[in-house]
């Protein structure tokens, strides 16, 4: 695996120092317009002028939702006609792994990254040292150092997504009872964002309802051990569990079952494998999209955009969707169903 880094590295590098020789990167955009735009009026066309390396770096490349965002990003590269080159930590989430990723693309001489921050802080100078050696930066999915000169964030409102599970599930539970919230890792915006805003929605809007919090990292395993502790904890007061990304929505449903309890609501975030078969059988009553194929597809756009000399605003919002039965198959975002689109 390392030898087979190295050689990428080492391709990547030649590719660099070509690129420095016959082009002039003065007109490049690093830091976008201070305005928002909806994904849907970004457009998905740009014509590049130059055959661009971008490399796309996620938090883990064996969690569905991020071998969605590697198809997408891979199919705007084919679609634009850009090189995209893809990296991830072989541990989910490793924040030491992620930056030595960064560190070797400095070296390598990319022209953009696509990042998905493993955590939101932590990655600060490993991006700062991205900026600072004129590569443009695109943070996908997961918000970054704010107070650097990224390019733009393509993505959906955090806040807004727990504020939309609050308001999903809080009538589906008739404003009563005790929800227990399934927290991602702590430092990403994306959980802690989405945490904050459900959290604060439903004690100001469903008095009855009394919500607890607790970190899963994301996982099926900590969400299934979470929940089996709650059901100690509240037994049958346990009237609804929400996951606000990852796995550990599924691990949910496998400690209610193993428990014999019955009639939870339990609400996923995307629409991958597990979501997606979990809605379909009934053992989740919804999902969340956050239109996943966009968010990687757009944020190489964006990067073309910028690498050409053209302004791009600073904020890219995805839309936000709850996902029953109803609307489970046109909102499908699993590989197969990616693969498929434009």
């Amino acid at each position: 695996m390392k030898k087979v880094l190295i050689a990428i590295m080492i391709g990547l590098m030649a590719a660099g120092t070509a690129m420095a020789q016959t082009w002039d990167k003065s007109k490049v955009v690093h830091r976008g317009t201070d305005t928002a735009i909806a994904a849907k009026d970004f457009g998905y066309n740009v014509k590049p002028q130059k055959k661009y390396t971008i490399a796309v770096v996620v938090k883990s490349a064996a969690i569905p939702v991020w071998e969605s965002h590697i198809i997408a990003a891979k199919r705007a590269g084919a679609n634009i006609g850009v090189n995209i080159v893809t990296y991830a930590p072989t541990k989910a989430d490793n924040v030491e792994e992620q930056t030595r990723i960064l560190e070797d693309l400095v070296t390598a001489g990319v022209d953009a990254v696509v990042l998905a921050p493993a955590n939101t802080d932590a990655i600060r100078r490993a991006v700062k040292d991205l900026l600072d050696a004129g590569i443009v930066v695109v943070y996908d999915n997961t918000m970054g150092p704010e107070n650097l000169n990224y390019l733009t964030f393509v993505g959906i409102d955090s806040v807004e997504a727990g504020v939309e599970i609050a308001k999903a599930v809080g009538p589906m539970m008739h404003g009563q009872g005790k929800l227990l919230v399934l927290a991602g890792v702590p430092g990403q915006s994306t959980s802690d964002l989405r945490v904050n805003g459900l959290m604060d929605y439903v004690a100001k809007n469903f008095p009855g309802i009394t919500a607890e919090s607790a970190v899963t990292n994301w996982q099926f395993d900590q969400g299934r051990r979470v929940t089996e502790n709650y059901i100690t904890k509240w037994g049958k007061d346990l009237k609804a569990v929400v996951a606000v990304g990852g796995n550990q929505a599924e691990g949910a449903v496998e400690a209610l079952k193993t428990a014999g309890m019955t009639g939870v609501i339990v609400g996923g975030f995307d629409v991958q494998e597990p979501q997606y078969v979990a809605v379909k059988n009934g053992s989740e009553t919804f999902t969340v999209s956050q239109d996943v194929y966009d968010q990687a597809y757009l944020s190489v756009v964006a990067a073309v955009r910028a690498l050409n000399g053209e302004a791009v605003p600073r904020l890219i919002k995805t839309p936000i969707a709850i996902v029953t039965k109803a609307n489970l198959d046109a909102m499908d975002e699993r590989p197969d169903a990616l693969l498929k689109r434009r």
